[in-house]
């Protein structure tokens, strides 16, 4: 079967379309479990390929294309006028971005992620940056969130997509959550409770992702001087998914 033929193969991002293997590698997995049979040794399995394939030297080639396609975004803004922040930020906690996300990993994991299928590398929405962003203006600075634009007046700010450049470990790690109370008809039935474990890949701390921010020129004077200290508050209080538990730290040098 294709799918087993296909675990033999060594697994590198810089020689293989990883989405393309994920899908294939799991198809006797969603097979399996149609068929109500269990299968978490094999899901398991998954994550540690992904885990083994996404150590730092593997990903040199990854990480450089990430940053001449951020190089050539950032010469777009300027050629248009705009004043460019472009800066790096790592991660000092486990990242979950892209919960819903069905491009990566939600069919066999439930847990969605962030995923750019020809740079082979997970990434921050520039829509999560921004939202983060507007959540903090709305709390500390709320004269400046029309900015951010309105229904009637385009943004003035311009988050790109961000891509890791470099990582201290495993770039991708796999994490587990164990639900105890399951949902049936509206609401929980403590007599039904049990553990549950969830295993899905999360991006690991210590991976440093290149942020790069456009602002207009006429709204340049208004927060050239303020946008780092913002952004650096932003990120300290974390992105993406489950930050109240401590997900999605992130430190600018």
């Amino acid at each position: 079967m294709i799918a087993d033929e296909i675990k033999r193969i060594p697994l590198n991002p810089a020689l293989i379309n990883i989405l393309s293997w994920l899908r294939i590698r799991s198809i006797k997995y969603l097979n399996e479990k149609a068929s109500g049979k269990e299968v978490s040794e094999e899901k398991r399995e998954i994550l540690e390929d992904l885990f083994r394939a996404y150590s730092p030297e593997k990903l040199k080639e990854a990480f450089k294309n990430a940053s001449n396609l951020l190089d050539m975004q950032k010469s777009a803004l300027l050629s248009c006028g705009y004043y460019v922040l472009d800066f790096l930020a790592a991660t000092a906690s486990r990242l979950i971005i892209g919960i819903a996300s069905e491009v990566f990993g939600k069919q066999v994991f439930e847990v969605g992620l962030s995923w750019n299928p020809i740079l082979n590398l997970p990434y921050i929405p520039g829509s999560s940056l921004k939202g983060a962003f507007r959540s903090y203006l709305e709390a500390e600075k709320p004269s400046l969130t029309p900015m951010l634009g309105s229904g009637s007046e385009a943004s003035s700010i311009m988050f790109l997509n961000s891509y890791p450049v470099s990582s201290r470990w495993n770039l991708i790690v796999p994490e587990v959550t164990t639900p105890i109370y399951g949902e049936a008809k509206g609401r929980i039935k403590e007599t039904e409770a049990e553990p549950n474990p969830v295993l899905y890949p999360v991006v690991n701390k210590g991976v440093t992702f290149r942020i790069i921010v456009g602002v207009k020129k006429d709204r340049e004077g208004t927060l050239r001087d303020q946008l780092g200290y913002f952004l650096r508050e932003v990120l300290k209080k974390g992105i993406g998914a489950k930050t109240l538990l401590g997900y999605g730290l992130m430190e600018m040098p």
